[in-house]
């Protein structure tokens, strides 16, 4: 288990132990902070060397949960999974009929445009580039982190000559050639082969599980770190910190509700600002029953605030008095899975 180490300026440095990363603090000469995954780090108060070995960092792509992985040849430093942002073309259909249905009422509205529609060579459907946009902005946090030399990522490819199923594989691909575009410019970019990840992973006896939504490492984070083992040459794999992240969506804000209230009042509804000092998305803790929870602002009213797993799913209501401020939103909700080294790699929720 490493902790990351960046210098004065923000540059990432080699990681380092959790009893050194102490010392350092206690001595006064780097500072402890958490970025926006939730991965602690320490930042260097005092110039230090800047020359650093060079780590890799694989990604295994889907459709709904990605897996990520970073390591050196010594073993891996962080193991992750994202939940992807799903719903985007239905929300873009509502959002079609509810503008259409308000040009036959007397509100605001926008005109009818059906002459300017013309799509660039870069236009990317906004299912994909919505995942697109948070897979890159998992890299380039992890990016920021550790001093990366090499970004895998393991291909998807689709025989549409032989296969006549898959013309939505073509958005698919669309953004896969605008993601590879964007990582070369992170660092030296290596595809791999599903048939390649899977010979590693066995070979290396790296475990897996066949349940795809399981919120642990064998479901898509140790894939990547086959790919990582594949590498190196070695097995890589290690008991290190798990994370899970989820993009935060809120509600959008709404000219109305979309069905009137008793007297054919239609109420504002939706929007990100907040109220008794604290936005949506904020990373909050709060007093629950007797217990301190932890979660993210999604929901207010005059006395009490939502808050919300790193999901998204509400599962409290407390009072504003009980809710204390951690952080501003980043667009990113996490939680850390521990591992228990004295039983193997167990894994459990904070």
């Amino acid at each position: 288990m490493r902790v990351p180490v960046v210098s004065v300026e923000g540059k990432p440095l080699m990681p380092t132990t959790p009893a050194k990363a102490g010392r350092l603090m206690r001595g006064k000469q780097a500072r402890g902070r958490c970025s926006k995954l939730g991965v602690f780090y320490v930042q260097m108060l005092r110039p230090v060397g800047s020359r650093v070995q060079g780590l890799s960092l694989a990604c295994d792509p889907g459709s709904k949960f990605d897996g990520y992985a970073v390591a050196s040849g010594k073993g891996t430093n962080v193991k992750g999974m994202s939940v992807l942002p799903k719903g985007i073309a239905k929300k873009f259909i509502n959002r079609r009929k509810l503008r259409r249905a308000r040009r036959s009422r007397k509100c605001r509205r926008r005109p009818y445009r059906f002459n300017n529609r013309r799509r660039g060579d870069d236009w990317i459907a906004p299912s994909q580039k919505a995942k697109v946009d948070f897979r890159l902005k998992v890299i380039r946090e992890l990016c920021r982190l550790y001093p990366i030399a090499n970004i895998m990522v393991e291909d998807v490819r689709f025989n549409h000559y032989k296969k006549q199923w898959g013309k939505f594989f073509t958005t698919v691909e669309i953004g896969k050639s605008y993601l590879y575009k964007e990582l070369e410019k992170l660092a030296d970019f290596i595809k791999v082969d599903g048939w390649e990840t899977g010979e590693a992973r066995e070979r290396y006896g790296i475990r897996k599980t066949s349940d795809k939504k399981a919120l642990t490492p064998e479901s898509h984070a140790n894939d990547a770190v086959a790919m990582l083992s594949k590498h190196y040459g070695k097995n890589v794999d290690s008991p290190t910190p798990f994370f899970v992240w989820s993009a935060y969506n809120p509600v959008r804000r709404q000219l109305h509700k979309q069905n009137p209230r008793k007297g054919g009042a239609r109420p504002a509804y939706g929007g990100t600002s907040g109220r008794h000092g604290i936005r949506k998305g904020d990373s909050v803790k709060a007093v629950v029953k007797g217990k301190m929870v932890q979660g993210w602002a999604c929901s207010f009213s005059d006395t009490q605030i939502g808050v919300a797993n790193f999901l998204g799913k509400r599962f409290a209501i407390p009072r504003v008095g009980n809710v204390q401020l951690i952080h501003r939103a980043t667009g990113v909700l996490y939680s850390e899975f521990l591992p228990m080294l004295s039983h193997g790699v167990s894994f459990g929720g904070i």
